[in-house]
C-alpha cells in the first residue's frame, strides 16, 4: 500500500532538511588484541554488563560448543569466564541470547534458545548470582516451560501483558518430523514461566527463523514480528487483551519464503516502526526488504526505491553506526559451507525513494578481515569513547571443522557526529524495561527516536544504553521516555557527548475511580525519594525547569508528602467519596520528586487524570 503524495511529500521533505553529508565511519577488527577471537561456529551475541561494574561485557553463542562468557577489564581486553562464573562445560547448539534482568532483583539473567537446525533441545536459563555466589545458576529445570524442548532457532523478549515482567517469545524452525512454531512464554515470577501461546493466538505452524519486538501501532502494547522461509512471515499485533492477530498480509509485509527474520526499527525516524526483511537465497534473486510504516497498520514497499540489494543474508542487526539519527544494517553473509564478505548500508530518508540504502562495506573497513559466514552480532559502546563497536559471532556448519572461524570485534573509530547516551531504570516496568521508547528534541528542531529491546535480528542483545546519533545537531533541548508502565516521563538536563541516566518516575491511575469504591494512585521514582502531591480541577502547562519539568495542573490541593520505599515505590489506595454530585467531576494530579538535597531539581511527574463515574 502506498502513502498519499502530500504526506509522503512533507514527512521526507523535513527529514531531508535534517540530513548532513555523511560522516566518515571506519572500523577496525581488534578481537585479537581484545582476546575474543575464539574459532566458533557462531551464532548470536550479546553486550550487556554482566557483573554490573559498569563496563560492557560479552557472550558468544556457539552452533556447537559452550556459551562464551567474557568480562571486560579497565583497559578494554576481555578475559574468558566460564570457569570462574560457573558456566556448563557440556556442549550444546546455542542460537539466540538474550540477557535482561528477568526476576526484577537488579542484575542481568541469560536465556538461550537451543536446537535451530540440529535437532530438538531444551532452551536454558541462567540466573546472575554473581553478586552473592559469584556464579551463574543454570535454573532451566524449575524455570517450567521456559525449558521448552523444541528446534528453537529465534527468541525476543516483551512484556505482553504489561503486568511488569518481562515474558519470552521464541519461533522454531521445521524439520522432517519436527513441526515448527511459535511459543509465548508468561513469566509467572521466580523465574517461572508458563506457556500461553494457544491461548494468546500465536500457536502458527511454520518453517521461522528469528524475531524481534516493537510498538508497531504505537497504543503503547508490544507486538512482534516473525520471518518465516517457506510460508508468508507474520507480523503479531498486541490485542491488549493477551491475545494477538497476525496482521501481516493486510499490512502488506507478509513476502512468502526465505526471510531469516524480520527487524522492527524506526529507520525514517518519524516515531513509528518501520520493517527491514531479510532474505536468505543461495543464489540472491531479490533484494532484501525495507518497508515504511503508513502509521494505519500498512506499510509501503521502498525495496527497489531504496536501492537495498540481495544477498545471503543470514546474520543481521540494526543500529546507527554512524550517529548521523538514522539506523544502519549490518548484513552477515555467506552459507554454512562457503564464506562470504559481510555488507553494511548506510540508511537515509529520501523525499522521493522514502529511504536509500548506500553499500559502504568496503569504505567502512568491515570486509577488510575478509569472508566469513556471519550470524550474530551485538552493538555497543564497549571502549565508552560515544559510538557503537559490533562484536561478531562467525563460523558454518555444526560438525564440519572446516568452517570454524575467529569471532570479530569491529572498533568503531568514531567521527564528528554528536550523541547522547541513556541508560534506563524501570520501577513499575520491568527493571530492564524492554520496550521503552525515548524521543530526543534537537536543536535544529530534529526528533530522534529509540526504542529498547532484547532479541534482535540474529537473535542478539545489544547494549540496553540507548544511543542517540545526533549528526551536526549540537543540543539535546528535551528528552521524553514513554515506559511500559504508561508513564511519561521528561528528562531535562541530558548533556550532548556524555551517558545520562533515567529512573522510571512519575504517577499512574490503577483501574476506574468509581463513586464509593475504593481505587488506587501508583507511584514511582528514585529509591527512598520524599515526594510530594498536589492535585487541581484545571489544566495548566507552566515550564519548570527548576523543577524539572511542566506544572500541568492548577493547585488547589496539597502538597500531601509521601516516601518512596526502597524499590522506588508507593502505591495508594483511596476511597471515592460517595457523593452523587461528583459523578462525571475530573481531578488532575502530578507529583514532585523531590532532589536527594536541595530545594530545586527532581522531577515533575506526568499528570494523572481521575475522571470520577
Amino acid at each position: 500500500m502506498r502513502r498519499s503524495a502530500p504526506s509522503v511529500l512533507l514527512a521526507c521533505s523535513l527529514l531531508v532538511l535534517a540530513v548532513s553529508a555523511p560522516a566518515q565511519l571506519v572500523f577496525d577488527d581488534v578481537a585479537a588484541a581484545a582476546g575474543v577471537d575464539a574459532i566458533t561456529y557462531g551464532r548470536a551475541c550479546a553486550m550487556v554488563d554482566l557483573d554490573l561494574d559498569g563496563q560492557l561485557d560479552l557472550i558468544a553463542a556457539d552452533g556447537e560448543d559452550v556459551l562464551r562468557f567474557y568480562r571486560q577489564r579497565p583497559d578494554h581486553t576481555f578475559q574468558l569466564m566460564n570457569s570462574a562464573w560457573g558456566i556448563s562445560t557440556t556442549p550444546t547448539t546455542n542460537w539466540c541470547v538474550l540477557v535482561a534482568d528477568l526476576d526484577n532483583d537488579a542484575d542481568p539473567d541469560v536465556y538461550v534458545a537451543t536446537g535451530g537446525f540440529n535437532q530438538e533441545k531444551p532452551n536454558k536459563l541462567l540466573r546472575n548470582d554473581l553478586s552473592t555466589s559469584g556464579l551463574f545458576v543454570d535454573v532451566s529445570a524449575s524455570s517450567g516451560d521456559a525449558n521448552l524442548n523444541t528446534l528453537a532457532f529465534g527468541a525476543t523478549l516483551l512484556d505482553y501483558d504489561l503486568d511488569g515482567d518481562l515474558d519470552i517469545f521464541v519461533s522454531d524452525s521445521w524439520r522432517i518430523a519436527f513441526i515448527g512454531g511459535c511459543h509465548l512464554l508468561r513469566n509467572d515470577g521466580n523465574l517461572v514461566f508458563t506457556e500461553v501461546s494457544a491461548q494468546a493466538g500465536v500457536d502458527i505452524p511454520g518453517d521461522y527463523r528469528h524475531c524481534t519486538m516493537g510498538d508497531v501501532n504505537n497504543d503503547g502494547w508490544p507486538d512482534v514480528a516473525v520471518g518465516a522461509m517457506k510460508q508468508p512471515s507474520l507480523l503479531l499485533l498486541n490485542n491488549q487483551d493477551g491475545t494477538f492477530t497476525d496482521i501481516a498480509t493486510d499490512a502488506g509485509v507478509d513476502l512468502p519464503s526465505s526471510n531469516f527474520g524480520m527487524v522492527l526499527e524506526d529507520f525514517d525516524n518519524d516515531g513509528w516502526m518501520d520493517i527491514y526483511l531479510p532474505k536468505y537465497q543461495g543464489t540472491p534473486t531479490e533484494p532484501s526488504g525495507l518497508y515504511l510504516n503508513n502509521q494505519d497498520n500498512t506499510f509501503t514497499d521502498v525495496t527497489v526505491s531504496s536501492g537495498i540489494t540481495g544477498q545471503e543474508d543470514m546474520g543481521h542487526n540494526t543500529a546507527d553506526l554512524d550517529a548521523d539519527g538514522y539506523p544502519d544494517i549490518f548484513i552477515g553473509t555467506g552459507n554454512p559451507t562457503v564464506g562470504d564478505l559481510d555488507r553494511l548500508f548506510r540508511i537515509t530518508p529520501d523525499q522521493v525513494a522514502g529511504l536509500i540504502a548506500t553499500d559502504i562495506s568496503v569504505s567502512s573497513g568491515i570486509q577488510a578481515s575478509g569472508n566469513s559466514r556471519t550470524h550474530g552480532m551485538a552493538f555497543g559502546d564497549y571502549d565508552e569513547d560515544g559510538d557503537l563497536d559490533i562484536f561478531v559471532g562467525t563460523g558454518g556448519m555444526g560438525g564440519n571443522p572446516t568452517s570454524h572461524e575467529p569471532d570479530r570485534l569491529f572498533r568503531n573509530q568514531g567521527n564528528a557526529n554528536n550523541w547522547l547516551q541513556l541508560d534506563l531504570t524501570g520501577v513499575l516496568t520491568s527493571r530492564s524495561p524492554i520496550g521503552a521508547r525515548a524521543d530526543l528534541l534537537t536543536d535544529s528542531g530534529r526528533v530522534i527516536y529509540r526504542h529498547l529491546t532484547a532479541g534482535k535480528g540474529f537473535g542478539n542483545t545489544d547494549s540496553p544504553t540507548l544511543h542517540f546519533g545526533l549528526g551536526t545537531d549540537t543540543t539535546a533541548n528535551r528528552l521524553h521516555v514513554r515506559w511500559p508502565s504508561g508513564i511519561d516521563q521528561l528528562v531535562l538536563g541530558a548533556a550532548v557527548n556524555t551517558r545520562s541516566a533515567a529512573i522510571e518516575t512519575g504517577a499512574r491511575l490503577v483501574g476506574d475511580a468509581l463513586i464509593g469504591e475504593l481505587a488506587e494512585l501508583q507511584f514511582a521514582g528514585p529509591p527512598n525519594r520524599p515526594v510530594d502531591i498536589i492535585a487541581g480541577i484545571d489544566r495548566v502547562e507552566l515550564f519548570k525547569p527548576q523543577f524539572g519539568g511542566y506544572l500541568e495542573l492548577v493547585p488547589i490541593f496539597g502538597p500531601y508528602s509521601i516516601q518512596l520505599n526502597a524499590n522506588g515505590r508507593f502505591d495508594l489506595p483511596f476511597l471515592v467519596p460517595d457523593v452523587p454530585a461528583l459523578q462525571g467531576a475530573t481531578i488532575y494530579v502530578q507529583t514532585w520528586t523531590r532532589p536527594s538535597s536541595g530545594s530545586y531539581g527532581g522531577t515533575l511527574s506526568n499528570l494523572v487524570t481521575i475522571l470520577i463515574g
